[in-house]
């Protein structure tokens, strides 16, 4: 089976099998700092073909 490219404007909530190709634009790490600094997750914008941008997070217990 193949995998079908789609763009980020055509992504729905909820789960799915599609493939995105989009570029990171930028990332940081977000931080807590009232517990020392302790990082929470990643913080991302995506970019596709079409210049849709999109904000993405990772959070920690993901990595």
């Amino acid at each position: 089976m193949a995998n079908v490219l789609v763009l980020l404007s055509d992504l729905q909530s909820g789960g799915s099998s599609s493939t995105v190709e989009v570029r990171l634009l930028r990332f940081w790490e977000a931080r807590n700092v009232c517990r020392g600094g302790e990082l929470m997750g990643v913080d991302m914008l995506l970019l596709d073909s079409q210049s849709t941008m999109m904000p993405a997070t990772v959070n920690v217990n993901r990595f």
